[in-house]
Protein backbone atom coordinates (compact mmCIF):
# COMPACT_ATOMS: atom_id res chain seq x y z
CA UNK A 1 0.00 0.00 0.00
CA UNK A 2 2.86 2.38 0.78
CA UNK A 3 4.48 1.80 -2.61
CA UNK A 4 1.20 2.43 -4.42
CA UNK A 5 0.69 5.76 -2.67
CA UNK A 6 4.34 6.72 -3.22
CA UNK A 7 4.15 5.80 -6.90
CA UNK A 8 0.90 7.75 -7.40
CA UNK A 9 2.32 10.78 -5.66
CA UNK A 10 5.48 10.67 -7.77
CA UNK A 11 3.42 10.44 -10.98
CA UNK A 12 1.25 13.40 -9.93
CA UNK A 13 4.34 15.47 -9.10
CA UNK A 14 5.86 14.73 -12.51
CA UNK A 15 2.64 15.84 -14.19
CA UNK A 16 2.43 18.97 -12.05
CA UNK A 17 6.06 19.81 -12.86
CA UNK A 18 5.32 19.44 -16.56
CA UNK A 19 2.29 21.73 -16.29
CA UNK A 20 4.26 24.25 -14.24
CA UNK A 21 7.15 24.28 -16.72
CA UNK A 22 4.82 24.76 -19.68
CA UNK A 23 2.90 27.55 -17.99
CA UNK A 24 6.13 29.33 -17.01
CA UNK A 25 7.41 28.96 -20.56
CA UNK A 26 4.30 30.02 -22.48
CA UNK A 27 2.68 32.51 -20.06
CA UNK A 28 5.60 34.57 -18.84
CA UNK A 29 3.53 37.52 -17.61
CA UNK A 30 1.22 35.52 -15.36
CA UNK A 31 2.00 34.64 -11.78
CA UNK A 32 1.93 30.85 -11.46
CA UNK A 33 2.95 28.82 -8.43
CA UNK A 34 3.74 25.13 -8.29
CA UNK A 35 1.60 24.80 -5.17
CA UNK A 36 -1.46 26.14 -6.99
CA UNK A 37 -0.95 23.70 -9.86
CA UNK A 38 -0.26 20.69 -7.65
CA UNK A 39 -2.91 21.17 -4.96
CA UNK A 40 -5.54 23.47 -6.50
CA UNK A 41 -6.92 26.77 -5.35
CA UNK A 42 -6.45 28.35 -1.94
CA UNK A 43 -9.95 27.41 -0.72
CA UNK A 44 -9.05 23.74 -1.43
CA UNK A 45 -12.29 22.90 -3.19
CA UNK A 46 -12.79 19.12 -3.54
CA UNK A 47 -13.67 19.36 -7.24
CA UNK A 48 -10.65 21.55 -7.93
CA UNK A 49 -8.39 19.12 -6.07
CA UNK A 50 -9.81 16.13 -7.97
CA UNK A 51 -9.36 17.91 -11.31
CA UNK A 52 -5.74 18.72 -10.52
CA UNK A 53 -5.04 15.14 -9.45
CA UNK A 54 -6.62 13.82 -12.64
CA UNK A 55 -4.69 16.12 -14.96
CA UNK A 56 -1.40 15.76 -13.10
CA UNK A 57 -1.79 11.98 -12.96
CA UNK A 58 -2.59 11.73 -16.65
CA UNK A 59 0.39 13.86 -17.67
CA UNK A 60 2.67 11.97 -15.31
CA UNK A 61 1.59 8.62 -16.73
CA UNK A 62 2.03 9.98 -20.25
CA UNK A 63 5.61 11.00 -19.44
CA UNK A 64 6.26 7.62 -17.82
CA UNK A 65 4.88 5.78 -20.87
CA UNK A 66 7.07 7.78 -23.24
CA UNK A 67 10.14 7.11 -21.11
CA UNK A 68 9.36 3.39 -20.98
CA UNK A 69 8.85 3.25 -24.75
CA UNK A 70 12.15 5.03 -25.33
CA UNK A 71 13.93 2.62 -22.97
CA UNK A 72 12.36 -0.39 -24.70
CA UNK A 73 13.63 0.72 -28.10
Amino acid sequence: MFIRSWFGSAIRHIGAGLRYGCLRLFHRGQKVSYRQIRYGSEDFNNIDHADNNLVNGFLGLLVLAVVLILIAK
